[in-house]
């Protein structure tokens, strides 16, 4: 071999790594990294790409490598600029490629060898077609899944977002499809995948056939060796690495997460018989309390929150926001933008502001049981075993009962309510489906909905959505009230919405922590509860987060426990979360950097 060929194949692999160090600075890739974090990987990949070109005398313009570097430059191009759009401001540094980088480059060199091999043995062609084709359709799926999520949400797929997936039923899942995508744009994304794997089959197999007419000639024996060596160390790496990468990876880390659930879960009745109530006893409310959690709803979308609002989405609330006995909790936010995540806490006595773990985890439901009253969980969303603090709620209740068509209309719960009996000590939960996309879905056709001018019709099926999640709770509170002597009824959402971006953990606004939270008291409590609710007005326009709910509904119950604090119930003279000391997102966020708090 001469001396230039060898000079053209070392050439064309450091072009092949340069591309990327190109291209990384043009899309936001604010370090471009040292020694130990990319130019080593770099290196390694001109190595192993010369080795490739030098021991089959292929160089990178031969069809033969074609197939791999499609999908090499497709993920690396498509991930580095989402992952670096992502990162805002700051961008990304190229070590945060790095699985990419690792993954990818034995991938171009294997596709390669593989073609090269089918080439020259008919009878392998096949095989190592097949494998070429199933390897590069499944990181072309995964990086066609990437490519549109950032098309729905602006940011890339996180492994908290995978949590929210494996939760997901399949109702659920074809309602967020038609929302976010349409009918339309689905239809095509699938015919452009389908379209491209085709051109993908014909380059591998136009890459192995390309020279069996031309007396391709064996390999030497060392060839072979140095072939050989190649690809396995491809193959052990790409073993290696693939699992580290999307989708691999984010559903690993959701696994771990939701297994960890579930170990706590199995904790959970060592944790009851720890409990025990701060006096010793808890004495019964003569009726019942209702704990209603929302879906989706975003209080600055809430007339009675936001005066200013355009469209009155509240009728029943705004009305009811002046009664003496209706306490508006105006300054309340999410904890944590996705439905999961924040109901661990939201109905436990865990929060973002003590130091307990999900191992010592004790509900609401539980304290309600303890102290004496019968408990009930009616839901109208699809059962989720690895949601813990649902599947906790509904498992320690004397009766749940999910709707027979969950994710339909939240008015079917007053089916389920009607046949609860209507005295005694009573502490009921219910799930509503609230304004979870897709919002039109949520709101029945005779419904009349919200039609404001000039708005964009996802905004005003939200609107509608959010006007009849306040209809669902006018006749919640006006048959409790009517017929099960109602004591007292909690209502908060589990997040907000935002209007673009939604929710989840990708990119993150305040709408997504927006959320809305009220109190009913009846005068008969009000009157034998009189420093409960002299606190509760005194603190309803501080900082509230939804973690603090049991807290909250503890003091209502009139239970403290080992697993409440007086400084988090709002119900209590010593309620102190102070806007300097909120949080959200587990912490990440301080409520003090929302410009929209004047608390």
């Amino acid at each position: 071999m001469k001396v230039k060929e060898i000079g053209k194949y070392f050439m064309l692999a450091v072009i092949s790594m340069a591309i990327l160090y190109v291209w990384y600075p043009a899309v936001g890739v604010t370090d471009l990294g040292n020694w130990n974090h990319g130019l080593r990987n770099a290196l390694a990949g001109v190595i192993f790409v010369f080795a490739a070109q030098l021991v089959t005398g292929r160089s990178l313009f031969h069809p033969s490598w074609r197939p791999g570097l499609v999908i090499f430059y497709l993920w690396l191009a498509a991930f580095s600029y989402i992952q670096a759009k992502s990162g805002g401001n700051w961008g990304i540094r190229v070590e945060t490629l790095n699985n990419d980088v690792l993954t990818l480059m034995p991938v171009l060199v294997l596709t390669f060898l593989f073609e090269y091999i089918g080439s020259l043995c008919h009878k392998a062609r096949g095989i190592l077609g097949v494998f070429n084709f199933l390897l590069i359709g499944y990181l072309s799926l995964s990086s066609f899944v990437y490519m549109s999520y950032y098309r729905i949400f602006g940011a890339g797929f996180t492994s908290t977002d995978m949590i929210s997936v494996l939760l997901t039923n399949s109702k659920e899942a074809m309602e967020f499809l038609q929302s976010h995508l349409g009918f339309g744009s689905l239809i095509l994304i699938l015919a452009l995948f389908i379209i491209y794997m085709i051109f993908m089959g014909w380059l591998i197999v136009r890459g192995s056939r390309i020279d069996e007419n031309r007396g391709g000639t064996s390999p030497a024996r060392i060839q072979k060796i140095v072939i050989a060596v190649l690809t396995i160390a491809a193959l052990v790496t790409i073993a290696h690495w693939i699992p580290r990468i999307f989708p691999a990876w984010p559903y690993h880390v959701a696994h771990k997460y939701l297994v960890g659930a579930k170990a706590a879960m199995a904790k959970h009745d060592e944790n009851l018989k720890k409990f025990q109530f701060i006096s010793g006893t808890s004495e019964k409310l003569p009726g019942v309390v209702i704990m209603v959690i929302g879906e989706s709803a975003n209080r600055t979308h809430m007339k009675a929150f936001n005066p200013g609002y355009p469209a009155e989405t509240t009728p029943w609330l705004s009305k009811e926001k002046d009664n003496d006995n209706f306490y508006l909790l105006k300054n309340t936010y999410s904890c944590y933008p996705l439905t999961e995540k924040a109901l661990s806490m939201f109905l436990t006595n865990i929060n973002q502001y003590n130091d307990r773990d999900r191992n010592e985890m004790i509900t609401i439901t539980d304290v309600a049981n303890k102290a004496g009253y019968n408990t009930y969980f009616i839901s109208n969303q699809a059962p989720s075993p690895g949601n813990m603090s649902l599947a906790l709620i509904s498992g320690a209740s004397k009766k749940s009962m999910t709707t027979t068509h969950p994710g339909g209309d939240d008015m079917k719960v007053m089916d389920y309510l009607k046949e609860l009996p209507k005295d005694g000590a009573q502490f009921i939960v219910i799930h509503l489906e609230g304004s979870h996309d897709r919002y039109r879905d949520r709101v029945p056709p005779d419904f009349e909905g919200i039609h404001t001018a000039g708005q964009p019709e996802k905004v005003n099926d939200y609107d509608s959505s959010i006007k009849y999640t306040d209809e669902v709770l006018k006749n919640i509170y006006q048959y409790a009230k009517d017929n099960m002597n109602l004591q007292a009824m909690v209502y908060c959402s589990d997040h907000g919405e935002d209007m673009k971006y939604f929710h989840g953990d990708s990119t993150f606004t305040w709408d997504m922590v927006y959320t809305p939270a009220f109190v009913y008291l009846a005068p008969d409590y009000r009157k034998s509860h009189q420093a409960v609710a002299d606190h509760l007005r005194r603190h309803a326009d501080k900082v509230f987060t939804n973690d603090l709910i049991y807290d909250m509904v503890s003091g209502i119950l009139g239970a403290p426990n080992n697993g409440y604090d007086r400084k988090y119930d709002m119900t209590s003279a010593d309620y102190g979360l102070r806007k300097d000391m909120a949080v959200t997102k587990y912490g990440k966020i301080s409520i003090s950097e929302d410009t929209n708090l004047s608390d």
